[in-house]
């Protein structure tokens, strides 16, 4: 998987997110960052359906590396500008992707410090937990 081209929409979801957020964190409108954020989520998460790596797997192993990896990238640039937010379960999230310290800071966001192309990562675990809702009780009808 060595010399990964990236086709353009893997570029998309490599996109400068701090460029585009920096105003609004100066301006402290930290719910139009993670508004930002959460729409980069939904694009990853749609591209992830639309590139069905699970199937590449069997009919294309490169390509499937490709999208992988590019998740992979989009992943590290959001964990790192989610830490003032979540940072416990951004810090999580970058363990996972074997980020070191020294490079968690928004200076490290962007293509020049992406992950290493021939990185291999354990099993992912899940970073947040999953939330049970409780539907309401219904109160006894009186007769």
């Amino acid at each position: 998987m060595s010399g990964i081209r990236l086709t353009r929409p893997e570029k998309t979801l490599q996109t400068d997110l701090l460029r585009q957020c920096r105003d609004w964190i100066d301006r402290q409108q930290f719910h139009e960052v993670l508004e930002l954020i959460w729409t980069v989520v939904r694009a990853a998460n749609v591209y992830v359906d639309q590139q069905a790596p699970w199937a590449l797997r069997k009919t294309n192993p490169e390509r499937m590396g490709q999208v992988l990896y590019a998740v992979c990238e989009c992943l590290r640039n959001i964990a790192i500008l989610m830490q003032p937010f979540v940072p416990q379960s951004a810090g999580k999230m970058l363990e996972q992707l074997e980020v070191p310290l020294d490079e968690r800071t928004f200076a490290y966001l962007g293509r020049t410090y992406a992950l290493r192309q021939e990185l291999r990562l354990p099993p992912p675990q899940g970073v947040f937990r999953a939330m049970a809702i409780r539907k309401p009780r219904k109160k006894p009808r009186r007769p």
